[in-house]
């Protein structure tokens, strides 16, 4: 039963990284490794200060890339539409 199970990790950890949304491209347009209301407006053109301070879960005024992740994940905002081009 255990070699069944530790068989079966592998799957369950690789469905798991599947459930999340994938991070869309987001420019970091200052290069500080996190983004601005302004660096997600461009996205999220909607996104506003108070959605911004929604996603930005420590409130040091920039969100990271964990932040981002789970705003998505918790549809909090949701992925871009791809661009059919």
């Amino acid at each position: 039963m255990k070699r069944f199970a530790i068989l079966l990790a592998p799957v369950a950890l690789a469905s798991a990284a599947f459930a999340q949304a994938t991070l869309p491209q987001v420019a970091d347009t200052d290069g500080n490794g996190t983004w601005s209301l302004a660096e997600l407006q461009a996205v999220w053109t909607d996104l506003s200060e108070d959605g911004f301070k929604g996603i930005d879960a420590n409130a040091d005024g920039a969100v990271d890339t964990a932040e981002l992740q789970a705003a998505l994940d918790n549809g909090v905002i949701t992925a871009p539409a791809a661009s059919g081009g």
